[in-house]
């Protein structure tokens, strides 16, 4: 499988997606296969699946529907086949019956195709439909099949599978094809789970109108931190943060009037060494409004290649975003595009959002609300839409190696198959953060500065980076 260079999963420690064959009466179930196969898999979604080995495939993002992200496409030798999968997420969202109508004629008109045919498939305990279109191509004929399968009652999954159909085999084909690929499909979480988080939406939602009529009343550790990283228990680099009150300027310096908003700002800078001499540098910038507005993100993330590596190629990678009162807008660049790509298509977010400032803030935020479970929408980096988050407060806990009193929480994003444990202190801060085999820890500088200074300094120098 070809895909893009990897790095280091950073949002989940750093923040605490027409031919007429009769089908219409028939009820597809999902069957075996022994054609070769590829598994993928996708924790944040929640879902596996065995797609066809020895296609092309790109992971990157993309958007061709409101309220999507398509997380996969790919293409077969020749390119005669094609696929894609694209999760809808939306907060709240229709059920599902209204919302697959919607869909179909949508897709119907995307794809130029006169006619739709439906059919009812099941993944117990959930029920999908099926959709079919043909487009006729000069002298053959597109074949396309839509598996649409409601993951949870704010998710619905969508696999696009896609062929040319010269001869009536083709078409019969590109069908057993398919029906692989979708008996292959395996969703692991409960949809009655993501169900009962309707409660917990609830409590957030509670907790957001309280955070926007008092925001910049709420109080927060203003010091710079930093946290030792270890994965698997070897120590590997480490992270600092800063949160600070801070007023953004949105108008340039020649700008005849002056267009500022005061509001909270999160700096957050981490280093990770590989032993093969690979550097992993992140920078993550945060900023939302006090009048809960305006939200800016930029997270970027530079992969150094080790001293000997011929070529010595920097690989960078930068997400943007800026939200104004309910549209986020997004966009992504690596540096090895020629120019900024045009944004995504505009996000609706919907009354549960909150912005990542706020989300470092959690703990803060649910004091004297109970150990009661809150739920919230928020942008994740790694998918570029929005995830659930969930916190549940654990209580006061004996944190070894901290002597005053530590407060734990259990925090999750999307169906990621392991909650995260993060610990803080009475106002706040965080000490320690458990995300898998991930660990963040509250260390002294001077410390941090003797394992990894040296390091450091030498990277910034041969690749030229700015100090901060």
């Amino acid at each position: 499988m070809k895909t893009r260079p990897l790095f280091l999963r950073t949002a989940a420690p750093l923040v605490w997606l027409c031919a007429t064959c009769p089908l219409s009466a028939q009820t597809s179930q999902p069957t075996t296969t022994s054609r070769p196969a590829a598994n993928y898999s996708d924790p944040a979604f929640g879902f596996e699946l065995n797609l066809p080995a020895g296609w092309d495939y790109d992971r990157t993002r993309f958007q061709q529907f409101k309220n999507s992200i398509g997380l996969l496409r790919g293409r077969g030798p020749e390119g005669r086949r094609g696929l894609q999968i694209i999760v809808f997420r939306s907060f709240p969202m229709k059920p599902f019956e209204d919302w697959i109508v919607d869909f179909g004629k949508a897709s119907a008109e995307l794809m130029s195709s006169a006619r739709v045919e439906w059919e009812t498939w099941k993944l117990p305990p959930r029920a999908g439909t099926i959709l079919t279109y043909s487009t006729k191509l000069g002298a053959g004929t597109t074949r396309s099949l839509g598996l649409c399968v409601p993951f949870d009652a704010n998710t619905v999954w969508v696999l696009i599978y896609s062929g040319q159909v010269f001869v009536d085999a083709d078409a019969a084909e590109i069908r057993r094809e398919f029906d692989d690929l979708a008996a292959s499909l395996r969703v692991p979480y409960d949809p009655a789970a993501a169900e009962r988080l309707a409660p917990a939406f609830e409590r957030g939602k509670a907790l957001l109108d309280q955070l926007h009529a008092d925001a910049a009343k709420v109080p927060f550790d203003a010091a710079e931190h930093v946290y030792e990283m270890t994965v698997a228990g070897k120590s590997v680099g480490y992270l600092q943060r800063q949160i600070a009150h801070e007023e953004y300027v949105y108008s340039s310096p020649s700008a005849k009037k002056r267009y500022a908003k005061d509001g909270l700002r999160v700096r957050e800078r981490a280093w990770r060494f590989l032993n093969d001499g690979t550097i992993w540098y992140t920078r993550v910038d945060l900023f939302s409004s006090f009048d809960g507005q305006s939200e800016l993100i930029e997270h970027q993330q530079t992969q150094l290649p080790p001293a000997d590596a011929q070529p010595p190629e920097v690989f960078s990678k930068t997400d943007a975003v800026i939200r104004e009162a309910d549209v986020l807008f997004s966009s992504y660049t690596t540096s090895h595009d020629r120019e900024l790509p045009e944004p995504g298509k505009p996000i609706s977010v919907g009354p549960v959002y909150l912005d990542l400032v706020w989300v470092r803030l959690l703990p803060v935020l649910l004091r004297g609300a109970g150990e009661e479970l809150h739920a919230l929408a928020v942008y994740n980096f790694e998918s570029r839409a929005l995830l659930s988050h969930t916190i549940q407060p654990l209580g006061e806990q004996k944190l070894p190696g901290y002597d005053g009193p530590a407060y734990a929480f259990e925090v999750r994003e999307g169906f990621i198959g392991h909650a995260s444990i993060l610990h803080c202190d009475k106002s706040g801060a965080l000490l320690r953060l458990e995300a898998g085999d991930v660990t963040l820890t509250l260390a002294a500088r001077d410390e941090i500065e003797r394992k990894f200074g040296r390091r450091r300094d030498e990277a910034r120098a041969r690749f030229q980076l700015p100090a901060e």
